[in-house]
């Protein structure tokens, strides 16, 4: 079987099993047919060594169950709940002052957990209620709540950043370091998104009655913003401070976070033996859906290299004279497309073996081209049809039609391919952090 014969076989295969079968079979299984059909028995041969000594040996992975351990055990606190509600109170005299209060509720929780239905479902359960109550559009209601749900997977301590990182060979604190302006750039844009359409419309948006709102310097307003947003803020400044000064690696640092978020459960009176119980459990299960995901994928990439599929996609392109940035684009064209139909870990393990050596080869920077691939999959969360920060939303069942989430999600996605934009055009936005803690 000639190259491009198994090349084109594999692609088309990956699709067309995709829709019906569980990612991680689906393109296990086709890794493993091609793999022996091109390699024969040396393939099968090489399958535990790949598997043992590349995916299942990677320490950073480690870091994967701590950290979404971390987010769960701060959901669970309890924490969330007063916090939205301190928010909401300070921001209620702003038109779309509810929505502005989730977002930076956002913010926060995407820098406790990496897991995007954990933060959509929690903050989809605090927010949508309380806004569809004070008269908000929808629409908006549910574009705020899954964009800012999907902050998770960017800002550190992310999940996707960590499985990045060993793949293309850079490093996880300088990913980390690289992510936090993105992120927050995000968060920011949001926020600015949501004052000027209130203030535009302000039916979108309506201010809360004064009885509801808490003056920002009263002595009441200083004991709960003390009491429900200091510490969670101590916990996130001190884990990421700690990686990013290079005290603690992402995995010492999950580890501290974790005993921090349960004592934190402890002091609020929430922590019981069976939630403890479940937190642990669901993280295993995320976890090793993450690793399972890892494994076919690694045996389709696998055999899609060796059978020599890598060379034909670079001849296709380089024949096609598009030069380096015409891949580059094209890749990212590949990552949307990809993202309304395939979960971003299926497509951050199956792309990256293939394009990034060929990107790099070319004088791209290997960190700032990470960046800009993992920004870009955040788009995946928000792109329909199949985009699970909108089914996360729906499956909550909070009197929000798919109609009102897709109306609500659009203005989101192209404020995140504005700072997608934004980092290819300026480098430094992503590189500085790095750069400068590297010195």
């Amino acid at each position: 079987m000639s190259p491009e014969l198994t090349t084109v076989l594999m692609i088309v295969s990956l699709f067309v099993f995709v829709t019906g079968f569980p990612f991680a079979l689906c393109v296990g299984t086709v890794g493993l047919l091609f793999g022996y059909l091109t390699g024969g028995d040396a393939f099968l041969r090489m399958i535990p060594l790949r598997i043992v000594s590349g995916t299942l040996s990677e320490y950073i992975f480690a870091a994967v169950p701590l950290f979404i351990f971390m987010g769960n055990m701060m959901q669970q606190s309890g924490v969330a709940d007063k916090a939205f509600e301190v928010l909401n109170r300070w921001t209620g005299g702003v038109r779309g002052g509810l929505a502005i209060a989730t977002t930076v509720l956002a913010v926060i929780f995407a820098a406790t957990t990496g897991v995007v239905g954990a933060s959509v479902v929690t903050i989809g359960l605090l927010a949508v209620p309380a806004m569809i109550q004070a008269r908000y559009s929808k629409a908006l209601a549910s574009g705020v709540v899954c964009a800012g749900g999907t902050l998770g997977i960017l800002i550190p301590p992310s999940i996707m950043l960590i499985l990045y990182a060993p793949m293309a060979g850079v490093s996880v604190v300088q990913m980390f370091a690289g992510a936090l302006f993105p992120g927050l750039l995000l968060g920011l844009m949001f926020i600015v998104y949501i004052a000027v359409l209130c203030f535009i419309k302000p039916e979108y948006g309506p201010s809360l009655a004064k009885e509801e709102r808490l003056r920002f310097f009263s002595i009441e307003s200083l004991i709960l913003g003390l009491k429900y947003l200091l510490p969670p803020a101590i916990i996130i400044i001190s884990v990421l401070g700690s990686i990013l000064a290079g005290i603690a690696s992402p995995t010492e640092a999950g580890a501290v976070g974790s005993l921090c978020t349960i004592l934190m459960a402890l002091i609020y009176k929430k922590l019981t033996w069976k939630s403890l119980l479940d937190n642990c459990y669901l993280s295993v299960r995320v976890t090793a859906m993450i690793i399972l995901i890892a494994i076919g994928a690694t045996l389709y990439t696998g055999a899609f290299l060796n059978a020599g599929c890598g060379k034909v996609i670079s001849n296709l392109l380089v024949s096609m004279g598009l030069g380096p940035w015409g891949v580059f684009l094209v890749l990212l064209i590949i990552i949307l497309f990809l993202g309304m139909f395939i979960d971003w870990v299926g497509i951050l393990l199956i792309l990256v073996p293939i394009f990034a050596p060929m990107l790099q080869a070319q004088g791209f920077n290997p960190l700032w081209l990470g960046l800009v691939i993992c920004t870009s999959l955040q788009m995946s969360f928000l792109t329909p049809p199949f985009a699970y920060s909108i089914f996360y939303l729906k499956g909550l069942n909070i009197g929000l039609e798919l109609n009102d989430i897709y109306r609500g999600v659009w203005p989101f996605v192209i404020i995140q391919a504005i700072v997608v934009a934004l980092i290819i055009i300026f480098p430094d936005l992503v590189l500085f952090l790095p750069n400068w803690l590297a010195k």
